[in-house]
């Protein structure tokens, strides 16, 4: 279960729309976030990534620099020691439950996650997915907030991590629309102030952290590719994200910090986002309630199971090159949202109910090109959708249905919170 971090200033959710001022953010240097800000709101994309062993022509038909000689990032084994943000996060909890299902030679030493608890979306669920590694793994999740330098810097005192996987972040693209400061505070204040002290450290552990595929914004080249420019932007959400990979890209340019950015593509799966279109459709199938299709449900997404994301995510914590890396990792296989609801009905055995609405926000299509991610990761995913389906629905049965209906619930779905 997760614990609170003795008397550090610990589970406050982030600052909202209500009129109230943040807190102060801790960070050796605050003050480079509004020059990291500007550079991740106006530069445009041009990199990608390679692993040294592969050599300088693999990486260079990506864009990356190779590695110096010698110059290696740290194996996940048994040696390892590994920060997880957002550690009672869907992805978060994946991850970290997977490296403690590795064998002795590979399963790390100290893997630790931290996580704020707020109520985006129900807490209860992520306090029952910390529980769950608690119990089956013997993991912590530390109650704090990953802007808190002083929390950070006694678990590096601690432990001295080799692996720091900033998962942490405010998600959704609709809730950026209504609560914008919040994704100013998690999105990009957290990153400068976490990527500052992670950047300072000697040795610097190695960096992975998760961008979006939202990125890509209204991009008109399908599929997405690591090579593509980011200049048509669909929402703030997408742009924070594509910030942070600009601002890992000035931590590199000023300190060296070697980073993995990874752009996810819809990720579900057991103990998924309540937000997030398999869990949000299947909870309002079954009790009636309708679904709002946007765009006239005229909309395809790129759903890639949690345990491909997973693999990818572990997979680039040996990555090695010598700039700010970013890798798709998605299933490559498009699905037209008509025949996801169709699964999920199906599955169900209940017909879905719902309606149209417009709306500028949403990309139309998401299609990621991972051929950059087979060649230098070896990342394959494997999960079609109907079976991701089918492991999602034999997980969510098994919930008793006042579980079901408590973790569907959060924030998320308020309206806007105005300024006062």
């Amino acid at each position: 279960m997760h614990r609170n971090f003795e008397a550090m200033n610990i589970g406050k959710e982030p600052p909202d729309d209500n009129g109230k001022a943040p807190r102060p953010m801790k960070t050796y240097a605050a003050g480079a976030l509004a020059a990291a800000a500007v550079l991740a709101l106006f530069s445009l994309v041009a990199g990608s990534e390679s692993i040294a062993s592969l050599g300088g022509d693999a990486q260079e038909k990506w864009n990356d620099v190779p590695c110096p000689a010698g110059v290696e990032v740290p194996k996940v084994d048994a040696n390892s020691r590994v920060l997880v943000t957002g550690g009672a996060g869907f992805i978060g909890m994946s991850l970290m439950a997977s490296l403690g299902k590795r064998d002795a030679k590979t399963k790390p030493a100290v893997v630790i996650g931290i996580d704020s608890f707020n109520d985006y979306y129900a807490p209860a669920m992520k306090r029952g997915r910390a529980q769950r590694l608690k119990t089956e793994f013997g993991y912590d999740v530390i109650e704090a907030d990953v802007c808190d330098t002083a929390v950070i810097d006694k678990l590096f005192e601690q432990h001295r991590f080799t692996h720091v996987v900033h998962l942490a972040a405010q998600a959704g693209v609709r809730y950026s629309i209504t609560h914008p400061m919040t994704y100013v505070h998690n999105n990009y204040e957290c990153v400068v102030s976490l990527l500052d002290y992670v950047a300072h450290k000697k040795p610097q552990p190695a960096y992975v952290y998760a961008s979006s595929s939202s990125v890509y914004g209204l991009n008109k080249k399908i599929p997405f590719s690591e090579l593509h420019a980011i200049d048509h932007p669909a929402n703030l959400y997408g742009t924070s994200k594509f910030g942070n990979e600009q601002i890992a890209a000035a931590y590199h340019n000023i300190h060296g910090l070697k980073s993995v950015g990874l752009r996810f593509f819809t990720v579900y799966g057991p103990w998924g986002r309540p937000d997030m279109a398999v869990s949000l459709f299947t909870n309002k199938i079954e009790n009636g309630e309708t679904i709002t299709l946007f765009n006239g449900g005229e909309m395809w997404r790129d759903f890639t199971f949690v345990d491909d994301i997973v693999q990818g995510i572990e997979l680039s914590m040996e990555y090695c090159s010598d700039n700010a890396a970013v890798f798709n990792l998605g299933n490559s296989k498009p699905v037209k949202l008509g025949y996801f609801l169709e699964q999920i009905e199906k599955r169900l055995g209940v017909k879905a109910k719902f309606k149209y609405q417009a709306s500028n926000a949403e990309i139309k299509e998401t299609y990621a090109d991972v051929s950059k991610a087979h060649e230098l990761l070896g990342y394959q995913p494997t999960t079609s959708i109907e079976s991701g389906l089918d492991q999602f629905m034999a997980w969510y049965k098994k919930l008793d249905k006042r579980t079901r209906d408590e973790w569907a619930g959060g924030r998320f779905k308020a309206g806007r919170m105005r300024r006062r």
